[in-house]
């Protein structure tokens, strides 16, 4: 009996373990919806500048799952690919916000990229 209980206890640990991973994974325009809706936020983005955003982020979206998917969990294969995709993202933001929001931006990038080095701490 105490055996049949630790079989049913770790097999449920299992299935909420797997269920959870895959709760995570979000779809490119998942991603790009969650990020415009955040910079609408954070950057106090005006209506005119919510679509061509949105059309930014879905673009870099699926871009960056592309490299993920190329990475195949090797990410520092693709470490130099992202930075420029980065780059490039900036760029195009640069066309749409003002210089306020563009150094707002810079700065809530920054923050997460802080937070995301704290996590194992």
């Amino acid at each position: 009996m105490k055996k049949f209980v630790f079989v049913i206890v770790c097999l449920f640990i299992v299935s909420m373990t797997v269920s959870a991973q895959q709760f995570n994974q979000r779809t490119p325009e998942e991603n790009a919806k969650r990020m415009t809706e955040r910079m609408k936020t954070e950057l106090n983005l005006t209506p005119e500048q919510v679509a061509p955003i949105d059309s930014i982020n879905l673009v870099f979206a699926k871009a960056q799952a592309k490299l993920i998917e190329k990475a195949n969990g090797d990410f520092a294969s693709v470490q130099e690919d992202m930075k420029k995709l980065n780059a490039l993202r900036l760029e195009a933001y640069a066309k749409v916000l003002t210089d306020e929001q563009l150094e707002a931006y810079k700065k809530f990038i920054a923050e997460r990229m802080r937070n995301r080095g704290n996590r194992g701490n």
